[in-house]
């Protein structure tokens, strides 16, 4: 072991403190810049990730605008139990005798005249250009179904040759009665 000797020596010129006081400052700078930029990332990422999810959510929570159209029908409604115009008759049966009507219509079927009868809250009888009975609809079924099922009785009781049908009944899913 040699004596007198330092690590110094092996340096090809030896360090002031001032020196190494200044690349001690210069690391911790570095870090402060690296961490500070990690920061700065970290935040940009939060405040993105949030405006994001605030765009998210206003597009899956946007209520968009229903536009309903009522439609009135082009027959007139006739109340059984006055034998006059139905002056008081509700949006909806309103609504689905109109529906009826475009369904007759699309399928060559003209209605002449609409009924609410006495008694009845749930039923429309409808009567149909072409045929001198009516037809009985219920108004807790699609119209769109009760008009292809009263067709389809219309087409099978000309089929038949049954004539003067006092009416077609429509009413119950899957079943059609006629008298």
């Amino acid at each position: 072991m040699q004596t007198g000797k330092t690590i110094a020596k092996r340096r090809e010129r030896p360090e002031s403190d001032s020196e190494r006081e200044r690349v001690r400052k210069k690391n911790r700078n570095k870090k402060l810049v690296a961490a500070g930029a990690v920061i700065v990332f970290t935040g940009a990422l939060i405040f993105l990730s949030v405006k994001a999810f605030s765009e998210w959510y206003k597009w899956v929570s946007k209520k968009e605008e229903v536009i309903i159209v009522q439609r009135e029908p082009g027959v007139e409604i006739i109340d059984d139990l006055t034998g006059r115009r139905a002056e008081k008759v509700s949006s909806r049966v309103k609504e689905f005798v109109a529906e009826l009507e475009e369904e007759f219509s699309a399928a060559g079927r003209k209605v002449v005249r609409a009924h609410i009868p006495e008694g009845k809250m749930r039923e429309v009888d409808l009567e149909v250009e072409g045929f001198s009975g009516v037809i009985k609809v219920s108004l807790d079924r699609n119209a769109a179904v009760s008009a292809e099922d009263a067709g389809r009785m219309l087409k099978y009781l000309e089929e038949q040759g049954v004539a003067g049908a006092e009416y077609i009944d429509v009413r119950i899913e899957r079943k059609g009665y006629w008298k």
